[in-house]
């Protein structure tokens, strides 16, 4: 058993680290209420459209640029890991 886990050690050492991939999938059964798809496509037009506000001239002046519509659904798909 000694000498097998040696070579094992020599060839994980020669390959690095060994990585896991954890794949996280909703359950196909489940129902979410229509207020809560709702909200939800509400809230991420509002994270991922720009915010504009007027100045004391009342003109329109960028406050919050667009954020990237990949990142708000990764921050969201974490936020959603309750539902599991």
């Amino acid at each position: 058993m000694k000498s097998f886990n040696t070579e094992l050690d020599q060839v994980m050492e020669s390959y690095g680290m060994v990585k896991t991939v954890v794949r996280e999938r909703f359950p196909s059964k489940l129902k979410l209420s229509e207020d809560f798809i709702t909200a939800f496509k509400n809230e991420f037009e509002n994270q991922t459209q720009p915010i504009y506000t007027e100045d004391e001239h009342a003109k329109q002046v960028l406050s919050r640029e667009s954020r990237d519509a990949k990142q708000v659904l990764k921050e969201f798909q974490k936020a959603l890991k309750f539902l599991i």
